[in-house]
């Protein structure tokens, strides 16, 4: 089943408003709250994503507008017994000072599910992007531990026609397994941090000092990276536990409250 959304935020008397929400089956759009910025829920019936559903949706934010896209809880994708694959693709245009931030809870494939991912997202050279991109391994307390058939994930931000990210990660047991020490061993969820725009070029920069101070340790349980790329940074996490990651990235997450009101999962963890 496709499911296709429309989401467009306008600036009107001063103040960011939803100007059009729209979603079919599966896709449901919820926007309960409107403050300094407007905040999205995107969810699906039912729950999750099951095989051949496909979520296709575009968004528009204006200029000096800024808008917070996330989800009511991990969205989980299900068994795929005849190999088709959930699809989810985003669009987003982001104008000259708005900001978009795009932070849903994690990415749970169950045992033999198959999933694939594409965001393509456009900055004004003055606009601001704050990406999440995360993924657990699955169902630990079922013994699923990275046991699905196929991950595919791509990002792409261009900033003025320019790309200035692109991004691509197949996880795919054909090639290996997956909990070999050699490709994720014993780390439960990886996350991407992407930050892009003029608004939060100092966080940026005590974001990529921070970590380059970081002790290597190769038995810890939680390893960072980071790298400065044009207009902004990228910031990579590996964690045994999901919830430590979650925590990670809320205190990362600290500075947008002052912009948008609230942390991003502020009223959730």
């Amino acid at each position: 089943m496709t499911g296709k959304g429309f989401l467009k935020t306008s600036l009107v008397n001063g103040q960011t408003a939803i100007t059009r929400a729209q979603a079919t089956n599966p896709l449901k759009l919820l926007c309960p709250r409107r403050s300094e910025a407007a905040w999205v829920y995107a969810t699906t019936f039912g729950g999750g994503l099951v095989a051949g559903d496909s979520i296709d949706l575009d968004i528009e934010i204006a200029d000096e507008t800024s808008c917070v896209l996330t989800t009511q809880a991990s969205t989980k994708v299900f068994k795929s017994p005849h190999g088709k694959l959930a699809q989810q693709f985003t669009r987003a245009t982001v104008g000259n000072e708005a900001l978009l931030v795009i932070a849903p809870d994690p990415i749970s494939c169950f045992a033999d599910a198959r999933y694939r991912q594409q965001q393509q997202l456009h900055v004004a050279s003055g606009g601001n992007l704050v990406l999440v991109d995360w993924l657990t391994s699955g169902r630990r307390a079922r013994d699923e531990c990275w046991a699905f058939s196929h991950y595919f994930s791509q990002i792409e931000i261009h900033v003025d026609d320019h790309c200035v990210f692109l991004d691509s990660v197949r996880l795919d047991p054909t090639n290996g397994n997956l909990i070999s020490p050699f490709r994720l061993g014993h780390f439960h969820c990886m996350a991407l941090l992407v930050i892009i725009g003029p608004l939060y070029d100092s966080q940026n920069t005590a974001i990529l000092k921070e970590i380059a101070e970081l002790p290597i340790d190769p038995q810890s349980s939680l390893i960072q990276s980071a790298s400065e790329i044009p207009h902004g940074m990228v910031s990579r996490i590996m964690g045994t536990d999901t919830e430590q990651v979650a925590r990670l990235l809320q205190r990362r997450l600290e500075f947008l409250a002052q912009r948008l009101g609230a942390e991003p999962w502020s009223r959730k963890w």
